[in-house]
């Protein structure tokens, strides 16, 4: 089968097209046939190492596993031996945490769904990652209720785009941190307000929110706290800097026990209810991804060099090979 292929870690021109055998699912894995992918800044990092501690879960010198993971929707084409709730032949949508950039993936069958029917390929792959950290994000670690004010950093971007819609869903009162060039985008999915960060700093504004969902990772626990109510939270997703995460991780957590405030680091975990809930959300069109650029197979570098400019809006995908 085609599957782009990194035996190094580095820029997207170590990522090359070779042919490579398929994979056989495990016991509680099916096996897809890829109809289309999604990247995500996750893939990215991967790709590049470029957050040091990667390197000891994926390898020091190399990738273990020389196939990035990424969100795909494609058919089953057969299933583990202890698989019972796909049969070939089902359309799906999943991610795989390896793999993914590959004619055929294997995906964990707690941690698929499948695709409704009124939703196409392209818009099921674009789904899974970015859908479900901004549910976890809003109502299972930042636990959102409707009235409350939210403030979202990194809006625009595949992550920020479900966590507008979602947050506004949920009966929050959105602002939305983006360029300018962004703003009517982000209105156009629920954002009450927009704040252009290369204008105007979002954490001296004067205003505070209930609920902070950070995922760019670019400010201070200081800057951060400044704008959280008494008994608001905040969420960190996004990883820019290891010194910040690390602070945010070290402050935060000495002022999570020592005030009313809450800050949370998080990493979601993708899960068929959840994946199914969104589903739903999409079929009954209350929600959407919202997709920047489309590339071909052959293209998957070019993708990524795109990927790597941190200015797209909503998400990317991929076409199957």
């Amino acid at each position: 089968m085609k599957a782009f292929v990194n035996k190094q870690y580095g820029s997207p021109e170590v990522l090359n097209q070779e042919e490579v055998c398929p994979p056989a699912p495990k016991d509680r894995e099916i096996l897809v046939q890829v109809k289309s992918i999604s990247i995500n800044p996750a893939e990215w990092h991967s790709l590049r190492a470029s957050i040091w501690l990667i390197r000891l879960a994926s390898g020091l010198r190399a990738p273990r596993n020389t196939v990035l993971g990424a969100d795909i929707a494609g058919a089953v084409v057969a299933v583990g031996n202890q698989v019972t709730s796909f049969q070939p032949g089902d359309l799906v949508m999943g991610r795989a945490q390896s793999g993914g950039l590959a004619e055929y993936t294997c995906l964990p069958e707690n941690q698929a769904t499948l695709i409704p029917s009124p939703l196409a390929p392209e818009t099921a792959a674009a789904t899974p990652l970015a859908s479900i950290t901004a549910l976890t994000a809003l109502r299972d670690k930042g636990q959102l209720l409707a009235g409350e004010e939210v403030l979202i950093n990194g809006a625009s971007g595949g992550i920020g785009t479900f966590s507008v819609q979602l947050a506004r869903l949920f009966g929050a009162e959105v602002t939305a941190v983006c360029s300018s060039s962004n703003a009517e985008l982000v209105h156009s999915l629920g954002a009450t307000h927009t704040i252009d960060y290369t204008q105007q700093d979002f954490t001296r504004t004067g205003q505070t929110y209930d609920l902070v969902i950070d995922l760019i990772g670019n400010r201070s626990v200081n800057d951060l706290n400044r704008i959280i109510k008494p008994g608001g939270r905040c969420v960190l997703v996004g990883y820019s800097n290891f010194r910040l995460t690390l602070k945010f991780i070290l402050k935060g957590g000495w002022l999570s026990k020592t005030t009313t405030k809450r800050f949370i680091v998080m990493n979601a975990k993708t899960k068929t209810e959840d994946l199914a809930y969104i589903g739903r959300l999409m079929s009954e069109q209350k929600i959407k991804p919202v997709i920047d650029r489309r590339y071909a197979f052959a293209e998957i570098p070019r993708a990524f060099d795109y990927l790597g400019t941190r200015r797209a809006k909503g998400k990317i995908v991929v076409s199957a090979p």
